[in-house]
């Protein structure tokens, strides 16, 4: 049906982990998997397991043999259970488990293909009964306003078990095009090498995989052919979709905002491109073959009624119990339980509410009143509300933990989305229960859907309620000068850097717990739920690590309280591998350009200030000096005072190239795109200028200039990008290969060496927790003790032994470095005391204020 062999059968038609698989193989593994099933006579199966292209070979082995599935997301005995299924079906990866029950076959109306949950789920008995009839016109349907045709390609970006996702797969066999069958989440690195290796055309959303595109980076799916990306699964909001429409524009694609629900097969309605920018708050026009119309409502205005579908698509009905399967169409009209409003002027619907009382948290439709009556079962006053958020329940004198478990296990949803409150019922005046009380008497969950998927055990633990999420907000806020933090701000976005980094990450862990590798990107709202147990050893930034350690060695070398030169290059490579991790990954040119500059100006400026003041009271530095060009203006011998600041020049000058490098449109796409590709790229040209082809002076001084020097910046970039096994191993390979005999010095050339080896495959390091805080005081005050000894060691040097003068230079460059941010924070609360214009304000809210890499 879905899957036809008169498609080519050498084209294409799946495409996993283990390589392509055409139409005709798809045929031959079908009708195999139908004989290894050996299900006889038609049957009622419980299909479940992940995204794998044995999962799709297994559904349609079913649909062709004329047996119904029920699609399930987990293991289905339960369902089997209620519903009298006579096999489960379980898909995992290439393993396939089938449990026959022994149960005799159910009666099965003839028309009858698909059984599906409620889009949602309330975990209630109720399915969807879906025909061939229905699966079919939909996808035509689809097929049709989306122009797709052989040469489309789909990504499985969403569940196959849940209506959208599934109604990708059938549209595109429909049409004899291709599906790229992956389990990854949107996040991850290998789902966006999938988008650009295997040419997808194709993107599927819900309005949270575009909330986490937007944190992510929504370059990182931006196929070379991509040319649509759809979105349904719930509301977006207006300003969300005209941005998308807008970006998918400048890409030359189109987004495509779509309405529907499981009892429609999929799709009701979807919004023209061409419309959606002029009204991104409607749901658009029925889809071909259907129609929708305004039925009014008592209480409502004359021009706002529930919207009622007409079409192909419509269920046969719904099953409440095993015989209602016997049971044929029973529906031409679907009331959607949805208020809408119909313009005429632009030919679309609008949402305006819902008619009964329906929630979707995560994108789940969820039917208030049936939890409502399901929990009353269990116990005995409770009452129930929520909104798109969170579901919230008042139970007086009830057990709040077995509660909280109770209504998740009825929802479905994770226990940190559902809050039980042991107290009265609030009630309004005529006695009824006041759901407006209710919801104003509760918090807003800090938590995304990914994160309520990892921290929900498998028991259902984690029944503590997440932590505010306003702590973290202020305590982001404090560190980066920011006025306003809001709940779906990040790190990066927030113009986090590298010294930032350090305060942050130790002031969080302080506070929640041991931190998530990638805590930078994470929001605040996730951050305050994802609280864990504090353990006796830490986990330190291996990047803290070795800044700590490399300006120790460096005040130690300038000083010669020991010979252990090396630190400066070694903090040239965590520069670049500090870039990739909070300046590249920045959605648009406009904030990487302004990080970038902003970066450059927080090493130049206090440089620039320190250098001056030394220039005017001692006349120590010269102009070259001043103006950070020295090491191409200044002397000739590197001896002296001019050659200071050699490291804080070349940081400056590397900074600024690779921002204006990556603002440049196409370059920043391609960054994202060949992630590790490019910085591999920029190492091969950096490697050629330490040749000093420009044979300025002699060798050594090539050490110390910006263009000799680069690879060390560009190679730290590229052991961030080093993520996979084989990509650690061949970095590795480079370091051994560019790194030994540069200095000509071995025990030089190996030290640093095996410092960006370990930054290639440790990550982060154990470490005593006393003893964070001061290696972190370090890192983050790098630059200043860099900045500041040259001109206080001397002065310690003359009065006490040299080790003495070495740790109480090192503390004054902490006390400087103090004593700046301090000044900083003071500039910036006067700045964000002052009164300013709305536009400014709200500029205030998107524009990093200190990005430093």
């Amino acid at each position: 049906m879905l899957c036809a062999s008169t498609h080519d059968p050498d084209r294409a038609a799946l495409v996993g982990t283990s390589g392509s698989v055409s139409y005709g193989e798809v045929v031959e593994r079908v009708e195999r998997r139908a004989i290894e099933l050996d299900l006889g006579e038609r049957s009622l199966v419980v299909l479940s397991g992940d995204n794998s292209v044995e999962w799709v070979v297994s559904y349609l082995a079913l649909v062709r043999d004329g047996h119904v599935p029920i699609l399930a997301p987990r293991s289905g005995d339960q369902l089997a259970s209620t519903w009298r299924a006579q096999a489960t079906l379980h898909v995992d990866g290439d393993s396939i488990d089938l449990r026959r029950t022994g149960v005799p076959a159910a009666e099965l109306h003839p028309e009858l293909a698909l059984l599906a949950s409620t889009s949602g789920s309330t975990g209630g008995p109720k399915l969807v009964r879906l025909s061939h009839r229905n699966l079919v016109a939909n996808a035509e349907a689809i097929a049709s306003y989306l122009d797709l045709t052989a040469d489309d390609r789909a990504i499985t970006a969403l569940p196959l078990h849940y209506c959208y996702g599934l109604s990708v797969l059938h549209t595109h066999l429909l049409v004899g095009g291709s599906v790229v069958v992956t389990d990854g989440s949107v996040v991850d690195r290998c789902f966006r090498t999938a988008m650009v290796e295997h040419g997808v055309t194709t993107f599927a959303g819900v309005p949270h995989t575009y909330e986490m595109l937007d944190r992510i980076g929504p370059e990182s799916i931006r196929s070379p052919l991509l040319r649509q990306l759809t979105q349904a699964g719930g509301p977006m909001a207006p300003t969300e979709v005209a941005r998308w429409v807008c970006r998918a524009d400048e890409w030359g694609a189109r987004f495509f905002v779509m309405y529907g629900q499981t009892e429609a097969t999929a799709r009701i309605a979807y919004l023209p491109p061409s419309v959606a920018a002029r009204r991104p708050d409607a749901i658009g026009v029925p889809v071909p073959g259907g129609s929708l119309e305004i039925e009014p409502v008592d209480g409502q205005a004359p021009d706002v009624g529930e919207l009622v579908y007409t079409g192909p698509n419509v269920m046969m009905g719904y099953a409440v119990e095993p015989a209602d399967l016997a049971r044929g169409h029973e529906l031409e009209r679907l009331r959607t339980g949805d208020l809408g409003r119909y313009h005429a002027d632009d030919g679309v619907f609008e949402i305006v509410g819902r008619r009964a009382r329906f929630v979707k948290p995560f994108g789940l439709r969820i039917d208030l009143d049936d939890v409502q009556r399901r929990a009353e079962e269990a116990v005995a006053t409770i009452a129930v509300t929520g909104d798109d958020d969170r579901i919230v329940a008042f139970a007086p004198d009830a057990d709040v933990a077995g509660t909280t478990a109770l209504v998740a296990g009825i929802t479905g949803l994770p226990n940190l989305c559902v809050q039980v409150h042991d107290a009265p019922i609030p009630r309004t005046s005529s006695g009824k229960i006041d759901h407006g009380a209710m919801l104003a008497a509760s918090w807003t969950p800090a938590i995304s859907a990914s994160t309520a998927a990892a921290t929900e055990g498998p028991e259902g633990a984690g029944d503590a309620h997440p932590a505010d999420s306003s702590g973290v907000a202020e305590l982001f806020g404090a560190v980066l000068g920011r006025g306003e933090v809001g709940p779906d701000d990040t790190f990066v976005s927030l113009g986090g850097d590298s010294l930032s980094y350090v305060e942050c990450s130790i002031r969080l862990e302080r506070e929640l717990g041991s931190l998530p590798s990638d805590w930078h990107l994470r929001p605040v709202r996730e951050l305050a739920s994802a609280t864990t147990p504090r353990r006796r050893l830490a986990r330190l930034d291996t990047t803290v690590a070795l800044r700590a350690l490399a300006i120790c060695l460096v005040v130690a070398t300038h000083m010669r309280v020991a010979h252990v030169p090396g630190g400066a290059h070694t903090l040239l490579a965590v520069a670049g591998y500090n870039l990739a991790r909070f300046m590249a990954p920045l959605p648009t040119p406009f904030e990487r350009l302004r990080a970038g500059l902003r970066t450059a100006a927080r090493a130049a400026v206090p440089t620039m200030i320190w250098v001056g003041v030394g220039m005017v009271a001692f006349g120590s530095y010269s102009l070259g000096t001043l103006l950070l060009v020295n090491n191409y203006v200044g002397p000739a011998s590197h001896a002296g005072d001019q050659w200071h600041f050699w490291f804080i020049e070349v940081f400056v000058h590397l900074v600024v190239a690779a921002t204006l490098l990556l603002a440049i449109p196409r370059i920043g796409r391609l960054d994202q795109r060949f992630a590790y590709s490019v910085p591999a790229v920029l190492l091969a040209a950096a490697l050629v200028l330490r040749m000093d082809w420009a044979h300025m002076d002699d060798w050594y001084n090539l050490r110390f200039r910006t263009h000799g020097v680069a690879w060390f910046f560009v190679l730290g970039w590229l052991i961030q990008r080093s993520r996979t096994v084989p990509q650690r191993m061949l970095t590795t390979l480079v370091v051994l290969a560019v790194v030994p005999g540069f200095f000509r010095i071995a025990d030089r050339d190996w030290r640093i060496a095996a410092l960006l080896i370990a930054l290639v495959w440790i990550r982060d390091v154990p470490f005593p927790r006393p003893l964070v805080r001061p290696v972190g005081v370090l890192a983050a005050a790098s630059m200043w003790i860099y900045v500041s000894h040259f001109s206080i060691w001397p002065l310690f040097d003359r009065l006490f032994v040299r080790e003495v003068a070495y740790v109480l230079t090192i503390a004054a460059g902490v006390a400087v470095w103090f004593a700046a941010e301090r000044a900083l924070g003071s500039l910036n609360n006067r700045r964000q005391a002052r009164p300013r214009s709305p536009l400014r304000l709200r500029a205030t809210t998107t524009t990093p204020v200190r990005g430093f890499t």
